[in-house]
């Protein structure tokens, strides 16, 4: 039996926060530079093998995933406020099944080709991996336009029914906006901040390429006392505020070392960092990205040691956070909902000169340490494979899951051969742990 779904609870439409709007235009840029949109996704292994049947009813039994499902983004005018639309044909959800004869975490490669194009498809789809090893992987791949790392995550727990009934919160509280002078305020701030007289072309592994290429990723996984190293390298370099500000300095400065490794010249790295606007262990809002940014900019000079990278890091997030950059980028985001996306794109890269970052970062923290079970069976693995543009064709995401670090990076094969991510892994472990870091 259809589910039939309370249109006061779930709505016909809904309006894009600022947020999802500026992965819509991400979603833009990587088709025009890549194979595929702003496509995420999140890998759950369990020890046993999954109900696919169960697990589908269960699915096609739960009026959030039929809502979700039923979503297309709608095309709309110039200056109206982009939307969510329910579609009133909508198909019962179903579950791909894939086998796979390899010991380990093999992951068919054919899920990390799907692309999702949100205003003709569901914006999420799941599989089912079965492995030789008597286990499973429940393999979520959705559209980044419907939630952020996070939502994915609570999304997976709530089907697996890791949350208790009344505690996830589906939809953002509804506020009002300031006046309309006062959010043009807050963007003539992050534009004077954006454009500080600074110099703006960024180092790149590549440049733009007329071919698109294929995403490809590697998994760096590290154990419980390389986990205790780094939290205790936070300490020795006076790092407040989590691990974060150190897991950047350790990519900025391996990154540094990957372009001297090429013979490319480091000007400065630029990297905005997603910042997530949900209050502190709050199971929501699952529908909607909820994030602002950071943004940070390293000169040569600031990447000789680890203590010098955290140092800048630090000071310029402090200020960044007594300027209240975050909110009101979150204010400018809201605004520019109603920009044609090619203005906004123009706009968004104008202080960067077409690219938006050096490489993509981002840390999901420790959402997944407490993840253990998944319908009733142990959990013993959770991954999230980010997007990644072939421009600037270099992402890395670090999570942490049942109290060990992992990070995952993602590439292209024209800016980083096999070879030269090995480097970048080395240097990456070195900075981490702090064997040979001055």
């Amino acid at each position: 039996m259809p589910v039939t779904l309370d249109r006061q609870y779930w709505p016909d439409s809904l309006p894009l926060n600022g947020s999802d709007y500026f992965q819509l235009l991400l979603d833009r840029h990587h088709r025009r530079q890549g194979l595929q949109g702003n496509v995420s996704r999140f890998a759950v292994e369990v020890e046993g093998k999954l109900d696919a049947a169960a697990l589908e009813r269960t699915v096609n039994g739960d009026p959030l995933f039929i809502w979700l499902h039923s979503l297309r983004l709608k095309r709309r005018l110039p200056f109206q406020l982009p939307q969510w639309k329910q579609v009133k044909a909508n198909r019962p959800v179903s579950i791909g099944i894939h086998e796979v004869f390899l010991k380990g975490h093999g992951i068919p490669g054919v899920l990390f080709e799907t692309d999702i194009r949100p205003h003709s498809d569901p914006p999420f789809r799941l599989d089912l991996v079965f492995h030789q090893n008597n286990r499973t992987t429940l393999f979520f791949t959705w559209n980044h336009v419907l939630t952020d790392a996070q939502g994915a995550e609570i999304l997976i727990r709530h089907l697996g029914k890791a949350i208790g009934d009344g505690q996830v919160q589906f939809f953002a509280k509804e506020e009002t906006e300031l006046p309309i002078r006062e959010q043009v305020g807050h963007a003539r701030k992050v534009r004077d901040f954006m454009f500080d007289g600074q110099e703006t072309g960024l180092s790149l592994l590549l440049e733009k390429s007329g071919h698109p290429q294929a995403n490809r990723y590697r998994v760096l996984r590290f154990t419980e006392t390389e986990t205790a190293q780094v939290n205790a390298n936070c300490k020795r370099y006076g790092i407040r505020f989590g691990r974060s500000p150190l897991l950047l300095a350790a990519a900025m400065r391996s990154f540094h070392a990957l372009l001297k490794h090429k013979g490319k010249t480091n000007h400065n790295i630029w990297v905005p960092i997603p910042q997530n606007q949900r209050k502190k262990g709050a199971w929501g809002p699952l529908v909607g990205n909820h994030v602002s940014y950071l943004f940070y900019r390293l000169f040569p000079q600031h990447l000789e040691t680890m203590q010098s990278a955290a140092d800048a890091i630090g000071e310029q997030m402090m200020g960044q956070m007594r300027s209240g950059i975050p909110a009101s980028y979150g204010i400018m985001m809201g605004l520019s909902r109603r920009l044609p996306l090619w203005l906004y794109g123009y706009i968004a890269k104008s202080p960067t000169k077409g690219a938006l970052a050096s490489f993509f970062f981002s840390d999901t923290g420790n959402t997944l340490d407490d993840f253990t079970n998944f319908c009733g069976l142990p959990v013993s693995d959770a991954v999230h494979y980010p997007p990644n543009g072939g421009y600037p064709g270099f992402t890395v995401i670090f999570m942490g899951f049942q109290q060990k670090l992992q990070a995952v990076i993602a590439y292209t094969e024209a800016g980083v051969s096999e070879a030269e991510l090995s480097i970048f892994e080395a240097s990456l472990r070195e900075n981490l742990f702090g064997k040979t870091v001055v």
